[in-house]
């Protein structure tokens, strides 16, 4: 696939897709840096998402003259989600694109776009961004954590890829703490990940608080299920290795922290706080943020508050030994996962009211 030029030009069109949503999200962010100056970005930065929005009001932000700045920047999130008649729409601007618009296209997939990905390639540029593998993975791996000012032990960095995968927002996060906790040492060991990285299958873990959030019950219990049969992973096959028979604490203690930073994210939302302080002051990379305001835009205050106490509920009620762990976090993430969705319409109106 045609790459990202290195040269100050921006092509008018941009089609960025892939599996990798971190490298997705990082390409995008190095388009909007070339497009716009901080200066720039208050009247010229324009985001839809392609599942909300229509083509028509797409075009009529693509078309409208820049102000104070040489472009205009049009981000089009889910853009693979699009309805047919949509793309159809919008693929009559793309074939005569505004010189001075940067429109980007986001998706993991080119979905209805992809009989005119030739199209797309005539107007402007088609990036993919997919899972990295072997040597790529482990580079990756190495180069982020010199950026942080540290090196990866040979040993340390292949526990990481056996334990962890090849997801990097997984990574990323992992890393970021592990950095935190070794303080002013340069060389990171394997006792210093593996007391950071847990046994269980943390991807997994991360799908499960999404699921939760997202409130898809089918997709939260069978990952809860496949969590709870999780095990340790031994670094060397010959190792003796005690077996994590508990992962409750993780991960009732991994919905809970999803809630509350999903709460914090929309409190300072509505104190109009913008997206890169929020990252800086909550200490969330930038792609996470992204999803925790989609979240955050979805649920009133008061579902957050309660979702929190619910979590410290079933915590309690463990502690206590008020039931089987296993039971009462399976009744947690199905209260979770049905409780907005069954809230009646004239109810959830108020709460909403009440709390935003």
């Amino acid at each position: 696939m045609p790459k990202v030029k290195e040269s100050s030009s921006l092509s008018p069109v941009y089609f960025v897709y892939g599996a990798e949503r971190l490298l997705v999200e990082q390409e995008v962010e190095g388009l909007f840096n070339r497009c716009l100056s901080p200066e720039e970005q208050g009247l010229n930065a324009h985001v839809f998402e392609g599942t909300e929005h229509g083509a028509h009001e797409i075009i009529q932000t693509a078309r409208t003259v820049p102000m104070l700045s040489r472009r205009r920047w049009v981000l089009v999130n889910d853009a693979d989600r699009m309805e047919a008649k949509e793309v159809e729409r919008l693929m009559e601007y793309v074939r005569k694109p505004s010189p001075t618009t940067c429109l980007v296209l986001r998706g993991q997939s080119l979905g209805n776009w992809k009989r005119f990905q030739p199209e797309l390639e005539v107007a402007g540029e088609v990036v993919e961004r997919n899972r990295l593998k072997s040597k790529d993975l482990l580079s990756w791996v190495r180069k982020n954590i010199e950026a942080k000012g540290k090196r990866l032990s040979d040993e340390a960095s292949n526990y990481l890829l056996e334990t962890l995968g090849n997801d990097l927002q997984t990574l990323e996060t992992i890393l970021e703490r592990i950095v935190l906790g070794v303080g002013e040492k340069k060389t990171i060991g394997l006792p210093d990940v593996t007391e950071v990285v847990s046994e269980v299958n943390l991807s997994t873990v991360f799908e499960l608080t999404e699921a939760v959030a997202e409130q898809n019950l089918d997709k939260g219990l069978a990952l809860l299920g496949k969590a709870l049969r999780s095990k340790s992973v031994p670094f060397r096959r010959d190792e003796e290795s005690a077996r994590i028979e508990d992962p409750v604490p993780l991960l009732l203690n991994l919905i809970w922290r999803q809630y509350r930073q999903i709460l914090a994210v929309k409190e300072l939302s509505q104190d109009g706080l913008p997206s890169a302080e929020m990252a800086k002051r909550l200490h969330i990379p930038p792609w996470n943020l992204r999803k925790l305001e989609g979240q955050a835009r979805r649920y009133p205050l008061s579902f957050l508050r309660e979702a929190i106490l619910r979590c410290h509920q079933t915590d309690v009620a463990i502690k206590r030994g008020e039931g089987a762990k296993e039971l009462l976090v399976e009744k947690l993430v199905m209260d979770l996962c049905r409780r907005q969705k069954e809230e009646p319409a004239g109810r959830r109106g108020s709460l909403q009211n009440k709390g935003g």
